[in-house]
């Protein structure tokens, strides 16, 4: 399932906010103070506003991307994000500032009790969704684990000796090495690692044919939790 997890989140990718989670999902009404809860709804409504600002000057091109059921959901961010025009770019970079200061500001007006009850109603959440999980699935998910593991072994043994040298290479990030890797692999490499990716994405629908309505929202909340703190070490 955490391999799942990580692909539940089309807002993400459809606009690049992946590190600044909503404030409304974030933050549940029951502990906060009227002021709170009143932040967090011109917040939820300022990021919606910002959101179909952003869609509306999309391309068919560019929804075409996104809705291309060939490509795998890197491949969808890499074109997306290579389709954007300046002003889109200026755009979707303001908006997540916007919703990073957004988040900041409600932050900074919690008290240590309502953070230890926010960190204890999310504990709670995840417990109760592992706890939701059939048999059956955590057989389908242990599974998918395996040969997702399996199969990235298979592409590891692959590596030639200059392959291995770029990602233990300590002075490249870790784009960097991403990009020097993928113009490194052969034919034989990028058909395989094309394969894994097949795979990955089938046992993913497959899983997500199984989560009843509940788990399918848990789901998503727990991806956009990964999301924000994804940013916050980006940021930090």
């Amino acid at each position: 399932m955490k391999n799942y997890l990580k692909v539940l989140g089309v807002a993400v990718m459809l606009f690049s906010a992946a590190f600044v989670a909503n404030a409304q999902e974030e933050v549940k009404a029951p502990i906060l103070t009227d002021e709170q809860k009143e932040m967090v709804s011109s917040n939820k409504e300022e990021s919606k506003t910002n959101r179909e600002a952003f869609k509306a000057t999309l391309t068919e091109d560019q929804l075409a991307i996104l809705e291309n059921k060939e490509m795998t959901k890197h491949e969808k961010m890499k074109a997306f994000a290579e389709s954007l025009s300046e002003e889109q770019q200026t755009m979707r970079k303001a908006n997540k500032e916007s919703m990073e200061a957004n988040r900041e500001a409600l932050q900074a007006t919690l008290s240590d009790e309502q953070k230890e009850a926010i960190k204890a109603h999310k504990k709670e959440e995840r417990k109760d969704f592992k706890e939701s999980l059939s048999d059956e699935q955590k057989e389908l998910i242990a599974s998918s684990k395996s040969e997702k593991e399996a199969n990235h072994e298979a592409f590891k043994a692959t590596l030639s000796e200059e392959q291995l040298a770029i990602m233990q290479d300590k002075e490249l990030g870790k784009k960097e090495k991403q990009a020097a890797l993928r113009a490194s692999l052969t034919e034989e490499q990028q058909q395989l690692r094309q394969a894994n990716a097949q795979v990955v994405k089938e046992n993913r629908q497959a899983v997500k044919e199984t989560l009843t309505d509940e788990q399918k929202e848990a789901v998503k909340k727990q991806a956009k939790e990964r999301s924000r703190k994804k940013g916050n070490r980006k940021n930090g």
